[in-house]
């Protein structure tokens, strides 16, 4: 590269440059920047992550996202360089999207702006190859946030209505005495009653998180991952209505103080190991332990 004196310099090597002064101090000063700027949605996040059950499992997102940080940490480093203008376009859209947010009083859209806001500052300081090797942690921090509330209303209804129709039938077939009406089965020993928590959308969202994650972390064709990760979804409801059809059982056998007591929270656990074990399962089936890395790039680990 000639310069405007004339003379010549070699080129940059990706990632030289990262730990200069300026650089370090450009990083810092944004950093803070964009801290202060969206300081207010952290404490609206910690409230709903204590007080919605739904997202409960949201403290677990953040510390997950910078291990897999500092997990492709050297990658990172030995991807850095020059900016991409694509970057400059997501930190507009994601101000663009913040301010709009504020105006309408709407906070869901405020913590997808974050997120976007990250990507864009990655692209612009370390270019489109160091940010391919670090879209799995940052993309990741999208399951701490809560979902539209239309949607969630819409998905809850459905899930529990579908989970105590097909969960009462099962109990039936295995001799339970029952009686269905609407979402609230009633049985010798007393009622139960399939209330907004026990949908199932509060297992299915994380349990979403946790195949993502187990995807992300199996070998094998991209193909097979997607599967694996797609999986949790139908896997989370079968949990559900196993778990409906057992409380039936339960209240059966034992009365109904029993089944809405210990076994009522037991079974929610119980619903996490049955689907973490049908996800073991299916990676059997689709033979994801075989190392395809030969014939295929690890989902996320070719830089683009």
């Amino acid at each position: 590269m000639t310069l405007p004196n004339g003379t010549h310099a070699e080129p940059q090597e990706a990632g030289e440059g990262l730990t200069t002064p300026g650089r370090i101090a450009t990083l810092a000063l944004v950093a803070a920047l964009v801290g202060l700027v969206y300081l207010p949605i952290f404490p609206t996040l910690l409230r709903t992550w204590r007080g919605v059950p739904n997202y409960s499992h949201g403290y677990l997102i953040p510390p997950v996202a910078l291990f897999l940080l500092w997990r492709e940490r050297r990658r990172f480093v030995e991807a850095i360089g020059s900016g991409s203008t694509w970057g400059v376009a997501l930190i507009v859209l994601a101000i663009l999207g913040y301010v709009a947010s504020i105006r309408a009083g709407i906070f869901m859209t405020q913590g997808y702006s974050f997120v976007l806001m990250l990507f864009g500052l990655s692209l612009v300081f370390f270019g489109g190859r160091a940010t391919a090797t670090v879209w799995f942690p940052l993309g990741f921090l999208f399951f701490m946030l809560p979902m539209p509330p239309i949607l969630v209303n819409e998905l809850s209804f459905r899930l529990k209505e579908y989970a105590a129709r097909v969960g009462s039938a099962i109990a039936v077939k295995l001799g339970v005495p029952l009686a269905r009406v609407g979402m609230t089965i009633h049985v010798p020993s007393g009622s139960l009653r399939i209330a907004d928590p026990c949908s199932g959308l509060r297992s299915l969202i994380a349990l979403v998180a946790l195949g993502v994650l187990f995807a992300f972390f199996t070998r094998g064709a991209v193909w097979k991952r997607l599967i694996l990760a797609a999986a949790a979804v139908p896997l989370a409801i079968a949990g559900n209505i196993i778990r409906i059809a057992s409380l039936c059982v339960v209240a059966h056998i034992w009365g109904i103080d029993t089944a809405l007591g210990l076994f009522h929270d037991f079974s929610g656990f119980l619903l996490f190991i049955f689907a973490f074990i049908g996800l073991v399962i299916l990676r059997k089936i689709l033979r994801c332990e075989v190392d395809e890395e030969e014939e295929e790039p690890d989902l996320g680990r070719e830089a683009a």
